[in-house]
């Protein structure tokens, strides 16, 4: 069998932890799972607690320590991460690797593939205190890059939606996701949201380590360059008087960047798993090694093939469904929370707003409108429960949608976008420094048909959008 390499998460070095203590019995799990005469087990570390370390830095820093096991390099490899382990892994095959890539079988246990909701958190002012009193940096950089949106993350993986960088086709490296849905007991009384939220396992949202991803890129079309100042005027004008608008004919979008269009990635949510500790945590839980163990194992012993891959992925998701099956008969007293509510799916959207030339959109407003108003079916907006404005890089947004409800009669998960109605999607921007720019707004009208194509439970949407900007005529004149 192939070496394996151990790639940790953000703060789990600490200032002095050993190995052993970051990755608990991980590696003798899998040596004794696996055979210990055939495997060669590397235990990385890597710096996430330096202020002034980047993400590529570290996958800078990972290049150079591979180059130094060059065997690794030449006859291949497979890789477990945590947490933020994903980004510096997927950065490094992005930045560094041939096609194909030594990494065989990457699995990733609650990649941070889609941010933290703690990132933005962590760089606070309480956060700077407790470093300082554990000797140790907040990693400000890098939780800049697990932020909510951030660009950087966004262009990484949109990098593997393009042509010619499929990570399963061209790079030939099979991924695999596994995460929990539970927050440890302890943190259902601090007052922060997202050590607790519902699809959540107290740090990584379940969508936001699914690389099932959605990827919708949205741009003006040839013709909105030949825009009159007045004709755009008019649609403003229209768009503020609250009027659907129709701008077809301005942008374009299609539906072929959707997780159903890519090689699907195995993804299977652990019972009563959370992020970290030493009874259920992913990495290092003692009460959950029968569950996640086996699935590792099942990943790092799929050679690279089709069928096989596929199989793999049945495995993974009839290990989500039993989690399901146990979840629903979890029973909750009067003073506990809703134990089902922790397992009801939610989607992750997030909107990254550009113009033509590259430059971040700071001043918008987005309005999801279901259509009739009136409708009895499930409106989208309705759904929102976490709104978050990424304010290191401007002009991107996070929503979270709770797209589950546990039915206690019949014990299921109700899908509720099975019944949602038609979406308009509108986008206005201003150019808050000059009245002589202008940006053409966005009205996208998505059928229930092309919503439940976008958006699903358990998953990622980027919606990344070009808005037209546009100068008046007293910008540049000729007499």
């Amino acid at each position: 069998m192939l070496p394996i390499v151990l790639v940790h998460g953000y703060s789990s070095e600490g200032a002095s932890n050993t190995v052993e203590e970051i990755y608990g019995t991980l590696g003798s799990d899998l040596q004794a799972k696996l055979g210990a005469q055939v495997l060669d087990l590397n235990l990385s570390r890597w710096i996430s607690l330096s202020d002034g370390i980047a993400l590529d830095d570290v996958s800078f820093a990972m290049e150079r320590a591979l180059k130094a096991h060059g065997d690794l390099l030449a006859n291949g490899f497979h890789v477990v991460i945590h947490s933020t382990g994903a980004l510096v892994v997927r950065n490094w095959i992005k930045l560094y690797s041939p096609r194909p890539c030594p990494i065989q079988n990457l699995v990733h246990l609650a990649g941070a593939n889609f941010g933290s909701g703690l990132a933005h958190i962590g760089r606070g002012q309480m956060a700077r205190w407790a470093r300082f009193f554990k000797g140790t940096g907040r990693g400000v950089k890098i939780l800049n890059e697990l932020e909510f949106g951030a660009s950087k993350t966004i262009d990484l993986h949109s990098h593997f939606t393009e042509a010619g960088n499929d990570m399963y086709h061209d790079y030939q490296v099979q991924e695999f996701c596994l995460i929990g849905s539970q927050t440890l007991s302890a943190m259902r009384h601090l007052p922060i949201r997202y050590v607790k939220e519902d699809s959540s396992d107290n740090t990584v949202r379940t969508s936001a380590g699914n690389l099932n991803f959605n990827l919708l890129r949205v741009a003006p079309t040839d013709a909105a360059f030949e825009l009159s100042v007045d004709a755009l005027q008019t649609l403003i004008k229209r768009r503020h008087e609250e009027e659907i608008i129709d701008t077809s004919e301005i942008y374009q979008f299609d539906l072929s960047d959707v997780a159903s269009e890519r090689q699907p990635v195995p993804f299977a949510i652990a019972y009563e798993t959370a992020h970290f500790g030493d009874k259920i945590g992913i990495v290092t839980g003692s009460k959950n090694r029968s569950q996640v163990v086996p699935l590792i194992a099942k990943a790092l012993t799929t050679p690279y093939d089709t069928s096989k891959y596929a199989a793999t992925a049945a495995t993974f998701e009839s290990a989500r469904q039993k989690t399901f099956q146990r979840a629903a008969r979890l029973r909750s007293s009067a003073l506990e929370w809703n134990k089902q509510s922790q397992y009801e799916g939610h989607a992750q959207l997030i909107f990254r707003l550009r113009d033509q030339f590259g430059a971040a959109v700071e001043d918008f407003d987005i309005t999801i409108r279901s259509t009739p108003p009136r409708t009895s079916k499930n409106k989208l907006e309705h759904m929102i429960e976490d709104k978050h404005l990424n304010k290191k890089d401007k002009g991107t947004i996070t929503f979270y949608l709770r797209t589950q409800s546990f039915n206690k009669r019949s014990k299921k998960w109700v899908e509720l976008l099975d019944n949602v109605p038609t979406v308009h999607l509108e986008i206005t921007a201003h150019e808050d420094h000059s009245p002589e720019i202008a940006f053409a707004p966005l009205s996208i009208k998505l059928t229930p048909t092309q919503i439940r194509a976008l958006i699903q439970s358990f998953r990622t949407t980027i919606v990344d959008i070009t808005l037209l900007r546009l100068p008046s005529g007293k910008v540049f004149e000729l007499s």
